[in-house]
């Protein structure tokens, strides 16, 4: 009977072929599918790269592990939902009900939730993905050295994005306390018969995170089949928002300006709802399709929440502390009334995402256009030029360095014709690029949460969010991170429920 890895790793092997068209020679051995041995896929470059495009749309895909005790819902979807988890948990967004409701609330972190099961099992099993392609590719006697360097580059980003995603939600900001308990660290394969491991510091996990994505940095090139791909820019996009999160702030300024070579700014994109992956500004992505041999969330899809046409779940509105922030020549500015009590939390809605419906809205800066509704086929971005141009802003202005406030206008100006330079330096200016990275992404990465965690700030809700959910939540609050799961407890011996469980 085959191991739950083994089983996974069959279907990561199946993911890969349906998603590429080149040649493997491991499908054209005489042997059945179910046969396919780790000595088979690493055997040849077509191989790995068929792993690891199974790893890339299982991490986008509708996911549920194996046993069914994680993923399978709505709100536990892939990627995604880590994304959309965290836009609920913020400030800018409102939840009347629906999907990810208990996000919005902060009532989704106990040990026993699907939230927390979700998060830690879609890491790991991608960590240890990752960790497969590290050791089949160091053990394989056929293929090329230059090769190698490249899939181990390629497989140690992804396993440094990983822990560092999977640490944002188990543990709080890096700058509170080092020494507290991280997550286990796993770096060779795992399958169910191996033993467990405690937790390391935040400094260990860090480390390693480090020490992964600086070989990645060092070994990528730019050449990649598709955008879903981790190429250098991806993993230098990578390294800027780790190395702001440990405040190394010269680090986090280079490794912008390296993420974002060769890419640029596209404000008319950004009109369109970014759903376009050939877009000059998207530096990763991950495809959306529903035709044959494609993939897709369907209603899981971000488009499904924010739309107001009746074809999706229609559930997630804009705070009007966020509306009130844009100018009308802002283009970013895609708001409309939806309610006409202006203390409704329903007042406001947003028609950033999805594709151009027949019928017709008038934002709130006077402007007719398409109402855009749920697009099973919208393009997923993970990563912007935008961005790295705010991460090196903030990184300047935490350095002192005088053309901080410019690296902010060309975000600002790209955005808003009309834009001039605030003059703001020091605190003033930081504040202000916080609130420019709000505006440029609500609804996408949930920055407003990320970003009062990591800068230990408390999360205030204010304007339109119903009295309940109106949170003055402390800088370092508990609500912050997660619980482990209890079932890791069931499994690992190595963690006490009594000591190891966050608080």
């Amino acid at each position: 009977m085959k191991s739950i890895y083994q089983q996974l790793f069959l279907i990561l092997v199946i993911l890969g072929i349906t998603g590429i068209s080149c040649k493997k020679d491991f499908i054209t051995d005489p042997k059945p599918t179910d046969a396919v041995s780790e000595s088979d896929v690493f055997k040849s470059a077509s191989g790995v790269r068929a792993y690891f495009s199974g790893i890339y749309r299982n991490m986008r895909r509708q996911w549920a592990n194996l046993d069914a005790t994680a993923g399978g819902a709505t709100d536990t979807w892939g990627y995604n939902s880590i994304n959309l988890a965290r836009i609920n948990k913020g400030t800018d967004m409102i939840n009347p009900g629906g999907w990810y409701q208990f996000d919005y609330r902060h009532e989704n972190r106990e040990p026993t939730y699907r939230r927390t099961i979700f998060t830690w099992g879609f890491f790991y099993e991608h960590i240890n993905q990752a960790n497969t392609i590290i050791a089949g590719v160091a053990k394989s006697g056929t293929l090329l050295e230059a090769d190698k360097k490249l899939f181990e580059a390629e497989a140690r980003a992804l396993r440094a994005w990983l822990y560092f995603e999977l640490i944002r939600e188990f543990q709080h900001a890096f700058a509170k306390d080092q020494n507290a308990p991280g997550v286990p660290l796993y770096t060779e394969p795992t399958n169910v018969n191996n033993t467990g491991k405690p937790r390391g510091t935040v400094k260990q996990v860090f480390d390693q995170i480090n020490a992964d994505i600086e070989f990645a940095t060092q070994n990528l090139g730019t050449s990649r089949l598709l955008k879903s791909d981790v190429n250098i820019n991806v993993a230098w996009g990578m390294a800027a928002r780790i190395y702001l999160e440990q405040g190394r702030w010269a680090d986090a300024k280079n490794a912008a300006q390296q993420a974002r070579a060769g890419y640029t700014l596209d404000a008319p994109s950004y009109l369109n709802g970014f759903n376009d992956l050939a877009s000059s500004e998207i530096i990763w992505g991950f495809p959306q399709a529903t035709d044959i041999g494609g993939q897709s969330l369907y209603y899981g899809t971000p488009s499904s929440f924010y739309e107001k046409t009746g074809n999706g779940y229609d559930n997630l509105f804009v705070n009007s502390t966020l509306v009130n922030s844009f100018t009308a020549t802002d283009i970013r500015n895609t708001f409309f009334f939806y309610s006409g009590n202006p203390n409704s939390q329903l007042r406001f809605a947003t028609n950033k995402f999805g594709s151009p419906s027949v019928d017709a809205v008038q934002l709130i800066t006077g402007e007719v256009v398409a109402l855009r509704e749920t697009h099973f086929n919208e393009a997923l971005p993970m990563m912007r030029v935008a961005e790295m141009y705010l991460i090196e802003a903030e990184s300047k202005a935490e350095l002192g360095e005088a053309d901080a406030g410019t690296i902010l206008l060309t975000v600002q100006q790209d955005r808003d014709p009309a834009a001039v330079a605030s003059g703001n330096t020091g605190a003033a200016l930081i504040s202000e690029i916080l609130l420019e990275r709000r505006k440029e992404f609500y609804g996408e990465l949930g920055l407003d949460y990320l970003d009062a965690k990591r800068r230990q700030l408390p999360l205030i809700r204010t304007g339109n969010h119903p009295a309940a959910y109106r949170f003055n939540i402390p800088a370092n609050d508990n609500r912050f991170i997660m619980k482990i799961p209890q079932k890791e407890f069931d499994s690992n011996s190595a963690l006490n429920p009594q000591t190891d469980q966050n608080g």
